[in-house]
């Protein structure tokens, strides 16, 4: 019987959200799954709610208590859910009935309930060891579709609903890659600019495997039948699971190539991301604001200060110390790469690295063309291709790679 008047509910009311605007299916859909659980859930603890709009603050009360002291939830998913109940309610004509987190959990230290909004380590796959090229071919040849469409949320940060619905044939513009209206979250549009040629090369890669006026997502379910957009999100949420993508076994997911994409983004913006060892303060305020403006609109946000979530916060001030401290990292890298092992250079590649071996000596930085083939190697995988030209930030770029180098010999000799 609740289920039925839920469904009414949210046929009435669901399609708006609580500023007027219009709500995404993926917006509904949530909304809808937090309700049913959380009715499910009170009648397990026998609260025998029959009726969703009897819901009520003791029943909120009740669930909030339940998640954390019972359930043991992280901080962000308990508020997640607790925004849900707040909209489904005000959906019920009970504005304001839901309140703050802190306001039903009284006994606990409020420093505990603050949601982090910069993030402190990297969520990437390359920073968790995954090799996108091998990986992606490893994909390809469980799910194709799969694999095309982790590309692009590698090369251009779509989030999941928007790759499912993604045609790339007809979103590609040329210099900029569009999410349509009604393709991105809220409903909203934005242009993905191409930068680098790592960006063209996967677009061109996925159109190559997909006919023209068709989206990414399947177009049929195994039952043979025309695929809804529901069933194509629990198909990708159960390869990415089968594949072992999640956060108990990988330590990512999905998502996590669409953090990616921030880094890589940053990094041709010429910001170094504190995730990937980054100092706060690496420029003046007026100009970090303006880089972080570009990343944010790529990303599909309007606040720049949301870039912090996907690759931590910066600072304000800048420092001549950092330019000299990227040098010294870069350096002290150099000393690792035993060249003596590793292959040829191959002819192609050859002009690249000379250019960027002409670029560190001008710095100071004696490098030869094998070292600045595996960075910049390593740097090109991080993109999901096998090679880059080195276009954009080229300095800031080996830097990071020197990090990880560093870091991956550190982690080697605490194993020793």
């Amino acid at each position: 019987m609740w289920k039925k008047i839920l469904d009414e509910i949210m046929g009435k009311f669901g399609a708006v959200r609580c500023n007027g605007k219009v709500a995404s299916e993926r917006t509904q859909t949530l909304t809808k799954e937090v309700v049913s659980a959380s009715i499910r859930r009170l009648h397990e603890l026998g609260y025998k709610i029959q009726d969703p709009r009897n819901l009520g603050e003791r029943h909120i009360f009740v669930l909030v208590n339940d998640s954390w002291h019972t359930k043991h939830k992280k901080i962000k998913t308990v508020q997640n859910e607790l925004s849900r109940l707040r909209v489904f309610c005000t959906m019920l004509g009970k504005p304001g009935m839901v309140g703050p987190l802190e306001k039903y959990l009284p006994n606990v230290d409020p420093k505990l309930l603050v949601v982090r909004t910069a993030a402190l380590t990297s969520k990437s796959w390359s920073e968790h060891g995954i090799d996108l090229v091998s990986k992606f071919q490893e994909i390809d040849e469980r799910d194709l579709r799969l694999g095309l469409m982790l590309r692009l949320e590698l090369g251009f940060g779509l989030r999941r609903e928007e790759v499912l619905k993604c045609d790339p044939h007809t979103q590609d513009f040329g210099h900029y890659l569009q999410v349509f209206p009604g393709q991105g979250k809220g409903g909203r549009w934005r242009n993905i600019p191409i930068i680098s040629e790592a960006q063209r090369a996967t677009l061109d890669f996925v159109k190559s495997r997909v006919p023209k006026n068709q989206a990414l997502g399947w177009e049929y379910a195994p039952s043979g039948k025309v695929a809804s957009l529901d069933q194509n999100i629990r198909r990708y949420e159960n390869l990415m699971a089968a594949l072992g993508f999640t956060k108990a076994d990988a330590g990512v997911t999905g998502h996590g190539l669409r953090a990616q994409f921030a880094e890589n983004h940053s990094l041709l913006l010429g910001m170094m991301p504190p995730t990937l060892g980054g100092l706060p303060g690496q420029m003046a305020r007026d100009e970090l604001q303006s880089r972080q403006t570009r990343l944010a609109q790529a990303l599909g946000h309007d606040r720049n200060t949301i870039v912090n979530a996907y690759v931590g916060s910066f600072g304000n001030n800048t420092t001549i110390a950092q330019a000299e401290s990227a040098i010294e990292h870069i350096k002290r890298a150099l000393n690792l790469i035993e060249t003596a092992n590793l292959p040829p250079v191959t002819i192609e590649r050859m002009r690249d690295c000379f250019r960027i071996q002409d670029l560190m000596a001008a710095l100071g930085v004696q490098i030869s063309h094998v070292q600045v083939h595996e960075l910049w190697q390593a740097r090109s995988r991080r993109h999901g291709v096998a090679w880059m030209k080195p276009e954009h930030e080229i300095g800031v770029a080996l830097e990071v790679e020197a990090l990880a180098l560093m870091k991956q010999f550190s982690t080697k000799k605490e194993g020793e």
